[in-house]
């Protein structure tokens, strides 16, 4: 996968479950106190946060290609 190449440290589960993300992975990633992270786990243990507004970039944007391919089809049929 395209910009894998960037290891921000590691980071270790505190007794309440809390992690604390590297400053330099938040700095990186413009995340701030009070941002909300989706939390999404695959099936082979990896784990992926990303930013919720950034997804609601992404679902905005594919519904309006999506949109786009359903004029497409009508126009087709």
């Amino acid at each position: 996968m395209k910009n894998l190449d960037k290891f921000f440290g590691s980071t270790t589960i505190g007794k309440k479950g809390q992690l604390v993300i590297p400053m330099e992975t938040r700095k990186k990633m413009s995340w701030k106190e009070g941002d909300k992270l989706l939390v999404f786990g695959l099936d082979n243990g990896v784990v992926v946060l990303t930013k919720i507004d950034k997804l609601k970039e992404l679902a905005n944007h594919l519904e309006k290609k999506m949109n786009k391919v359903n004029q497409y089809i009508k126009k087709a049929i």
